[in-house]
């Protein structure tokens, strides 16, 4: 008993110490360091790196409630509402950074922009917020744009002019909608854009454009329209009033679908090609080109004047494409162009309506044929054909 008792207490004993070992590791020195004692804080500038938008930093003058007169960061804390005959934020600097942390921009009738600047600055980048009702412009640049122009996550809705105005810039992840004028106007990069129900053209690009993964709807103009030597992919235009997607001039067209348009679906000028596209229901013709282009791989069904139709003599190279359930399937105005390897089916007035002295591969008529039931891995040829260009009639 004696024997455990002491082992006991050298057992507490050796416990405290090691506590007591532990606790001066961790301890701090006793006496303070020599000379002055300094402050540990951060300032307000280290926590918040930024200026925010108000009438002490940012003062507005005649034509704006806030004006940014220097270069820097800046951030809304608060909603923004506007007044008769001024914009909402003026940008007065250069290499701006102006951050609507989610806040909105709210107009009233007779205010000029949400966010403008009329002369041409360069790096100004402008996101995450909303801009409505003002009474020009959502977002207004000069007419002459800037360099490094960069707008995104902006939701631009109901203004009475243009909902963004980014001569030259480039618009990301942006919502604009029921403006008076065009959803996105004179940018030259748009990604991943939605434009609606704008009074004119649901997106407006410059030339030498890329406009890539939008969806342009129920717009009162055309859907997409773009300038020459442009590249459109991927975008989806419907219900728009003009033609769904229309490129001028040695552009690419790739991947995109129009359908329920009051025009063509896609129309392609000059040197466009036209590339695995889908266009249909619309009232028009699905695919209207004029101007040596090339068009491949498309398919147009249920489009009211043809599934695709040739303007001119210009040489157009027609590959590939299906026509369906169209008033007429191919219809060529013109000679000298090339038409190889397309289908056609079910259209009304005719399948095939092509002007003499063109190249045609053979048309073959399959319509009256009914093949068998195949069920096994081998079956008889019922094209009809082994003409490597031959056209077909189904």
């Amino acid at each position: 008993m004696t024997r455990h008792l002491r082992t006991l207490a050298v057992s507490t004993v050796t416990a405290a110490t090691a506590l007591w070992l532990v606790g001066s590791a961790l301890a701090g020195p006793i006496n303070p360091p020599v000379g002055p004692v300094a402050p540990t804080y951060k300032t307000l500038t280290e926590v918040e790196p930024r200026t925010a938008i108000n009438l002490t930093n940012t003062p507005g003058d005649a034509d704006s409630l806030f004006k940014i007169t220097q270069p820097g960061s800046y951030y809304l804390t608060g909603n923004i509402t506007g007044v008769l005959g001024k914009s909402g934020i003026e940008i007065g600097s250069s290499r701006v950074t102006l951050d609507l942390s989610g806040f909105h921009l709210l107009g009233v009738a007779g205010s000029l922009s949400g966010i403008a600047f009329d002369t041409v600055r360069t790096s100004i980048h402008i996101g995450d917020g909303f801009i409505t009702n003002w009474g020009v412009d959502g977002i207004r640049t000069s007419t002459f744009g800037g360099n490094y122009l960069v707008i995104e996550r902006i939701h631009s809705s109901s203004n009475a002019g243009d909902g963004i105005f980014a001569h030259s810039g480039t618009v990301r992840n942006c919502t604009v909608f029921n403006n008076g004028g065009r959803g996105i106007s004179h940018a030259n990069l748009v990604q991943n854009c939605t434009a609606s129900n704008n009074a004119d053209h649901g997106i407006l690009a410059t030339t030498g454009s890329l406009v890539e993964n939008c969806v342009v709807q129920g717009n009162g103009g055309d859907g997409i329209n773009t300038a020459s030597g442009s590249i459109i992919t991927g975008c989806i235009a419907r219900s728009n009033g003009g033609n769904g997607i229309i490129a001028f001039g040695n552009s690419t067209i790739s991947r995109c679908v129009a359908t329920l348009n009051t025009r063509s679906g896609i129309n392609g000028q000059f040197g466009t090609t036209i590339l695995d596209c889908t266009s249909s229901g619309n009232d028009l013709s699905g695919i209207s080109v004029q101007g040596s282009c090339n068009v491949r791989g498309n398919t147009c069904h249920n489009n009211g004047s043809a599934g695709i139709i040739v303007n001119g003599n210009s040489s157009t190279r027609i590959e590939g494409n299906s026509f369906n359930g169209n008033v007429r399937g191919l219809w060529v105005t013109g000679p000298t162009h090339i038409i190889i390897r397309n289908t056609a089916s079910g259209n009304t007035t005719r399948n095939w309506d092509i002007d003499a002295n063109n190249v045609v591969g053979p048309i073959i008529n399959r319509t009256a044929v009914v093949s068998a039931a195949i069920t096994t891995d081998s079956a008889p040829d019922s094209t009809g054909s082994t003409h490597p260009n031959a056209n077909f009639s189904y």
